[in-house]
C-alpha cells in the first residue's frame, strides 16, 4: 500500500458503489460467451438477473433500481453509536436479520429513555405547565385572574387548543404584577420572562408583532386582525332626512317627477276627464300626480296605454330610490360618520398599547390629538364627554378589545372595521418551542369545527355594529335608472306624436273622399266667376 495515501472510513455510498462495480464484474463475464452483435442487450439482460449478496446485504436490481431490503438502525449516543436492529419489509423491526426479537430501548438526548416529545404525555407525575398572566385592574372578559385561577376568552381558547393535544398536563398560572404604574402591565416585560425561561407560555392579550417574534414564538391568531373605531351612536339632527342623498340626485330627481307628471299629462289631457278643465285646475293634477307616485298614492285612472307604461317604469325607479334611502339613513341613523383623518377632535387609545405608533405612522395621526385611556370604563367616560369637554371623539383600538368593551356597553355605541394593520393576538411560547406549531394546528382546527366562534359568542354575547361607513347616495350611481325612464317617456311622447298625425292625416282623407270639398268649390267658383 502506498505509504502517502490518505486512508478515510467508507461511507455508505462507497459501499453500494464496490457492489455495482461487482455486479458489472459479473454481467461482463457471463457475456463473454455470447454473440458480439447482441453484447450490449445481454450486458443489460444479465445485470437485471445477477443477485448476490454483497457488502451492503442482497443486491438485486428491480425494474432498474437497486431493491433495499434490509436497513440497519444505529442510536447515535455522543460520540458513540449502539447497533439498536435492523428493519425489512417482511418483519419490520428486528434485533437479528430473519429473527423477530425485543428491541432495546433508545437512548435520547440527555441520557433518557423516553421520548421527550411525549414525557408530558406518558410521565407517571403529571408536570405542571408554568403560564404568565398579565394581570390588570381591568374588569373586562378577556382576561380574568382571581388568586392563580384564570377564566375569560384567552384561557378558554387556551384550554381548548391545549385539551385537543391529549395531554394530561397541571396549570399553574402565574400572575405577572405590574412594576409600574398601578394597572399598566408592560407586555414586553412578559415577552422578555418567557424567552429567559420563567415561564413555559404566556397567554392573554398579547399582540403578535415582528419584534416579539425575534425572541420568542406566537401562535397563529386566535382572534380578529386589525384595528376597530369606536364611536357614540349619532346624534339625529332636523336635516338628516336629507342626508343619504346628494345634491345633485335630489335635483335630478324632482326634475323627473315633474317630467313624469307632465308626459302623463300631455298623453291623457285629449281623452281623460280627469287631466281636463281649467288651467289651474289641470296643472295641480299634474303635480298632484307627479309627487303622489313617491308613495304609490295617486288615484287618477289612466286610459291611455302609453301613460300606463310610462307610468311602471317610473314606479319601478321610485321603488329602488326609496328602498336605496330607507337603508343609507338607517345606517346614518345608526353609526356616525367620522372621518378620522380630516377632523380636528382627540382620538383615545389604550395606555401602553403599540397601537399609537400604528396610528402615527401608518393613519398619519398627529400625536396631540392622541389620548391613552386604561380600561373600558374610562373609554366610556372619554366617550360620553367628548373632544370639547376634555374627552375624545373615537377610540382606536384592537378588534378584540372594542368587542370587549360592546360586550359591557351594549348600547349607545357602535364599531366601524378600520385598517388590518396588526397580526391579532396570540399565545407565547419559548423560541424553538415544539408546542408552538402545534398549538396553531389546534387553534386551525378551533376555528374551522366553529369552536372559536361559540367561545367568542360566549364571551362577548353581541354582535358587533361594524361597517365600513354608509355611502352617500349620488347621481352617477342612478343614472342607469334615469335614462331607462327618459327613454321610456321619449318612445311614448314619439308614437303619440305618430298617432296624432295619422290621426289628422285620416280625418282630411275623409273630407276629401265624401265629396265635401267639391260641393265647396260648387259653391264658390259661380260665385268668383259672376265678380269677374
Amino acid at each position: 500500500m502506498n505509504p502517502l495515501m490518505e486512508l478515510k472510513k467508507i461511507n455508505p455510498y462507497g459501499v453500494w458503489a464496490y457492489d455495482a462495480v461487482s455486479a458489472l464484474a459479473m454481467a461482463i463475464e457471463r457475456t463473454q460467451t455470447s454473440s458480439k452483435i447482441a453484447r450490449d442487450t445481454s450486458l443489460m439482460d444479465q445485470m437485471l438477473r445477477i443477485s448476490f449478496r454483497g457488502l451492503a446485504g442482497t443486491f438485486q436490481l428491480i425494474n432498474g433500481r437497486m431493491s433495499t431490503q434490509v436497513l440497519e438502525i444505529i442510536n447515535v449516543i455522543g460520540n458513540r453509536e449502539r447497533r439498536v436492529g435492523f428493519w425489512t419489509k417482511e418483519v419490520g423491526l428486528t434485533r437479528k436479520i430473519d429473527e423477530l426479537t425485543s428491541i432495546p430501548e433508545i437512548i435520547w438526548p440527555g441520557g433518557i429513555s423516553t421520548n421527550p416529545h411525549r414525557m408530558l404525555q406518558t410521565s407517571r407525575k403529571p408536570q405542571k405547565l408554568r403560564i404568565g398572566i398579565p394581570l390588570a385592574f381591568r374588569k373586562g372578559r378577556l382576561l380574568q385572574v382571581n388568586s392563580t385561577i384564570a377564566s375569560g376568552f384567552c384561557p378558554e381558547v387556551f384550554r381548548a387548543a391545549f385539551n385537543g393535544l391529549g395531554w394530561y398536563v397541571a396549570f399553574e398560572y402565574i400572575p405577572v404584577i405590574p412594576n409600574a404604574t398601578i394597572g399598566k402591565v408592560n407586555y414586553n416585560d412578559l415577552i422578555d420572562q418567557v424567552h429567559n425561561g420563567k415561564f413555559d407560555v404566556a397567554i392573554g392579550d398579547i399582540s403578535i408583532t415582528s419584534n416579539r417574534s425575534k425572541y420568542v414564538d406566537f401562535t397563529l391568531p386566535y382572534t380578529d386582525i386589525g384595528l376597530a373605531t369606536l364611536s357614540r351612536n349619532a346624534d339625529t339632527s332636523i336635516w338628516i332626512f336629507m342626508k343619504p342623498i346628494s345634491s345633485d340626485l335630489w335635483v335630478v330627481s324632482a326634475c323627473f317627477f315633474i317630467l313624469t307628471g307632465i308626459v302623463v299629462w300631455i298623453l291623457e289631457h285629449r281623452i281623460n276627464e280627469e287631466f281636463q278643465g281649467s288651467t289651474a285646475e289641470q296643472i295641480g293634477t299634474t303635480f298632484w300626480f307627479a309627487f303622489s307616485t313617491l308613495v304609490y298614492a295617486h288615484r287618477e285612472k289612466l286610459q291611455s296605454n302609453l301613460s300606463r307604461f310610462v307610468v311602471i317604469v317610473w314606479l319601478f325607479i321610485v321603488l329602488v330610490l326609496v328602498s336605496s334611502y330607507t337603508a343609507t339613513l338607517s345606517s346614518l341613523l345608526t353609526v356616525e360618520q367620522i372621518q378620522l383623518a380630516s377632523k380636528r377632535g382627540s382620538i383615545g387609545y389604550q395606555y401602553g398599547s403599540f397601537v399609537k405608533g400604528a396610528l402615527v405612522r401608518n393613519l398619519n395621526f398627529e400625536d396631540t390629538r392622541l389620548k391613552p385611556y386604561s380600561s373600558p370604563e374610562e373609554y366610556a367616560d372619554a366617550l360620553t364627554r367628548g373632544s370639547k369637554n376634555g374627552g375624545v371623539d373615537a377610540i382606536v383600538d384592537e378588534i378584540p378589545y372594542i368587542k370587549e368593551f360592546l360586550a359591557l356597553y351594549p348600547s349607545g355605541y357602535s364599531m366601524t372595521l378600520s385598517e388590518t394593520i396588526t397580526n391579532g393576538f396570540g399565545f407565547v411560547f419559548p423560541k424553538g418551542s415544539t408546542l408552538a406549531p402545534e398549538m396553531s394546528i389546534q387553534i386551525a382546527k378551533l376555528r374551522e369545527d366553529g369552536t372559536l366562534k361559540l367561545l367568542e359568542d360566549k364571551w362577548f354575547n353581541k354582535k358587533s355594529d361594524s361597517a365600513t361607513g354608509p355611502k352617500i347616495l349620488n347621481l352617477e350611481s342612478f343614472r342607469g335608472l334615469f335614462l331607462i325612464s327618459g327613454v321610456s317617456m321619449a318612445s311614448a311622447l314619439f308614437l303619440y306624436m305618430l298617432y296624432f298625425v295619422h290621426e289628422k292625416v285620416h280625418f282630411k282623407y275623409t273630407m276629401l273622399a265624401g265629396g265635401k270639398l267639391a260641393f265647396i268649390m260648387r259653391f264658390l267658383i259661380p260665385r268668383f266667376a259672376s265678380l269677374v
